[in-house]
């Protein structure tokens, strides 16, 4: 069920990302402890590339 629920969170994080890439407006991510606008060319990492929640990449 974690799975699934994991997934479906990684799909809409995807949607959501792609929306603002198309519309080109800024995506609001936290990043050191602050919120930082990201502009939408950067807005979209590779999967391999992320991190389980709550983990730092090493």
């Amino acid at each position: 069920m974690t799975e699934i629920a994991t997934a479906s969170l990684r799909d809409a994080v995807d949607k959501v990302i792609e929306e603002h890439r198309q519309r080109r407006r800024p995506l609001a991510i936290w990043r050191d402890g602050k919120v930082v606008m990201l502009p939408p060319e950067e807005a979209k990492l590779p999967r391999e590339e992320r991190t389980p929640y709550g983990r730092q990449a090493p």
